[in-house]
């Protein structure tokens, strides 16, 4: 069975990073190293996890564990003046 073992760490974070919904651009900026290095390194990723698509390799990270899933509730909590959409500035 394909696991995150596989991968070295440098794809496990291009991989942690792709789960965070980051594109190659920002990837590579944060990781000092080339675009093209980044979308080899998927290739890589992609290969050793046995997915096709960035989406799914986010979904098998996560999946995986490699991130604790997010509680969805649906329901947006209301600040003080009852309007769930506004944000506190401070």
């Amino acid at each position: 069975m394909k696991t995150l073992d596989q991968l070295t760490n440098q794809e496990y974070r291009i991989l942690a990073l792709v789960a965070q919904g980051r594109r190659n651009a920002k990837i590579a900026l944060e990781l000092s190293i080339s675009i093209r290095t980044v979308e080899n390194h998927l290739y890589r990723i992609f290969d050793k996890l046995g997915v096709s698509s960035r989406t799914e390799a986010a979904l098998y990270a996560l999946q995986s564990g490699l991130f604790p899933r997010p509680e969805l509730s649906g329901i947006a909590q209301d600040d003080q003046n009852n309007n769930r959409y506004s944000r506190s500035i401070s």
